[in-house]
């Protein structure tokens, strides 16, 4: 039974989790919640394609993995 309520708790954190999860939206200008489907995510807002990063958190992340994968050899 422990098994049984540890899968229910991380079933339960998983949800938790895609509730508070948002993407970059052009349109709004801002993170915002999204819909998902197979191909692309919409912003629940206005409806425009969105995007995991806005233009500059990109490059940020980008910098980072470079400077961090050599450090993971």
């Amino acid at each position: 039974m422990t098994n049984a309520r540890n899968t229910t708790n991380l079933s339960t954190m998983g949800n938790t989790e895609f509730y508070n999860e948002s993407k970059w939206c052009d349109g709004c200008k801002g993170y915002v919640r999204f819909l998902m489907s197979v191909n692309h995510s919409f912003c629940v807002q206005c409806g425009g394609r969105v995007r995991l990063f806005n233009r500059d958190d990109s490059s940020r992340f980008t910098e980072t993995v470079q400077r961090h994968k050599w450090q993971a050899s």
